[in-house]
C-alpha cells in the first residue's frame, strides 16, 4: 500500500539550512512525498545581495544564480523529486498559493513560525503544523 502523506515544507533557505527538509526527507523515506516551498525572507535577499557584491554580480543575475543553487540543495535534501517552489512575500499569504488537497502535515522552521499562525493554519485548515528547531549553520 502506498504511504499517503505528504508534507509541505517551509524552508528559509540559509546557510545550514532548516530541520524542515529533515522532516521532508523522512516523510520520502517512509513512502510519502514532500512539497518545498522556499520563503524568500529580508535575510535572504540581504545573503543574494552579499554574493553579488562579492562576486561583481548584477543582483538580477546573482538572484536567479542562487535561487536555482537553493532549489537543487532543499531538493538533494529532501531526495526524490520533490517539487520546490519559491515564494516571496508575507508567510500568511502562502497556504493559499502551495496547499494542496494532498496535504497531511505543514512543518514550518522555528524561526518563521508566530504562534498565532500555527494555531490559525491548524484550526482553518485540519493540518497538523510541526515547528522545527532553527538549524546550526
Amino acid at each position: 500500500m502506498a504511504n499517503s502523506e505528504h508534507v509541505l515544507t517551509i524552508v528559509e533557505p540559509t546557510t545550514g539550512g532548516d530541520a524542515t527538509l529533515d522532516l521532508a526527507h523522512q516523510t520520502v523515506d517512509r513512502g510519502g512525498s514532500a512539497r518545498v516551498v522556499m520563503v524568500i525572507t529580508d535575510r535572504v535577499r540581504r545573503d543574494i545581495r552579499d554574493y553579488a557584491e562579492s562576486e561583481d554580480l548584477d543582483r538580477g543575475v546573482a538572484e536567479a544564480q542562487a535561487l536555482e543553487q537553493l532549489r537543487q540543495l532543499c531538493a538533494a535534501r529532501v531526495g526524490g523529486s520533490p517539487p520546490v517552489a519559491t515564494h516571496f512575500g508575507d508567510l500568511r499569504t502562502l497556504l493559499a498559493d502551495h496547499l494542496t488537497a494532498d496535504t497531511t502535515a505543514i512543518a514550518v522552521p522555528e524561526r518563521l513560525a508566530d504562534g498565532r499562525w500555527v494555531r490559525r493554519t491548524a484550526a482553518t485548515t485540519g493540518i497538523p503544523v510541526t515547528v522545527t528547531p532553527n538549524r546550526a549553520a
